[in-house]
């Protein structure tokens, strides 16, 4: 019996060694227009994403650990999420230092809270034109039919009773991702909580020169197809560009605000789990682009403050007109 169960695991080794030693289909260059995701660099690297913001990765994960990005507070970008699986350091440029580590809460939570804010925004005058490029159309604010406007961040900056946030080992993260699609870099606008945190910038199968503008310092980066390069981000506002004008911009609102939203197509916002008390809301819309010499630039983006009063009872009522 012994001698037929070592024959027949003999006959399965050489029946297999047969199939492996077919010939494969060709492998084409990572980001390339016929890459099809299984190279090393197109595994770690290549991403479908789609126009609502969410993504999804074209490449088996062959046994990764899925990372534990999850919703951290607010309404999570229309209930898309910035995350994916971690690539390996060899395979990046890496600048953080070990800056993603675990933050300190900077409010004192408490659980059962019911007070909320919620509102509309909507778009006052004319709508802007649109622009076109060398690249191709370029992205704008997001007018609806009846003025509504989307892709507002709206956040409370500073707590003092607070929700009590889910971890994992460490605090739960949101934001912190920029993909390259074309002729933009997207999404236009992002909070990224709490810090600290890595922002990591995604290439498509097109080689183009970054200029990173965070708060105090300017930085280039070659950022290679399928390729990605992470920098620890900095609190404040960090703009996210081609060095030569071609891409419309991308903005990162870094804090460590566990209260924010992003308006969705209807202009609408809310934000929940408050304490009763007065907050200052902040409303941040990205700068409009214009174009000069065919690069475009841009100006100041429309920040707006405004205070209001939270009870426990009913949601307050916050409405803004822009710009």
């Amino acid at each position: 019996m012994l001698v037929w169960m070592i024959a027949r695991a003999a006959l399965l080794i050489a029946a297999l060694a047969a199939c492996g030693s077919s010939q494969g289909s060709h492998m084409y260059p990572a980001g390339s227009d016929k890459d099809d995701g299984y190279g090393d660099l197109a595994q770690k690297s290549a991403r479908l994403l789609i126009g609502d913001g969410s993504d999804l990765s074209l490449a088996p994960h062959r046994g990764r650990r899925a990372r534990a990005d999850a919703a951290y507070g607010g309404d999570p970008y229309g209930g898309a999420m910035y995350g994916g699986t971690d690539a390996d350091a060899d395979d990046l440029i890496d600048l953080s230092n070990g800056a993603a580590g675990q933050a300190a809460s900077r409010y004192t939570p408490e659980v059962g809270l019911t007070g909320a804010i919620e509102g509309t925004v909507t778009w006052r005058g004319a709508p802007p034109a649109p622009l076109a490029t060398a690249c191709g159309a370029v992205p704008g604010v997001q007018i609806a039919a009846n003025r509504a406007v989307g892709g507002v961040l709206v956040y409370i900056e500073h707590v003092e009773v607070g929700r009590t946030l889910p971890t994992i080992g460490k605090p739960i993260g949101v934001g912190g991702i920029i993909a390259k699609r074309g002729c933009a870099l997207g999404p236009a606008i992002q909070l990224l909580t709490p810090l600290p945190a890595d922002l990591s910038i995604h290439g498509d199968a097109t080689e183009v020169k970054l200029r990173v503008t965070l708060p105090g310092v300017t930085r280039l980066f070659d950022l290679q197809p399928a390729g990605r390069v992470v920098l620890p981000a900095q609190a404040g506002v960090t703009r996210v560009e081609a060095d030569d004008g071609s891409l419309a911009a991308a903005w990162v609102v870094a804090s460590d605000t566990p209260y924010y939203a992003i308006t969705d197509d209807r202009g609408r916002f809310r934000i929940d789990e408050l304490a009763a008390g007065t907050y200052e809301v902040t409303f941040w819309r990205p700068p409009l682009a214009a174009l000069s010499n065919g690069k475009l630039t841009y100006g100041a983006p429309a920040i707006v403050h405004r205070a209001i009063k939270v009870n426990a009872a009913r949601p307050a009522r916050l409405d803004l007109a822009v710009p």
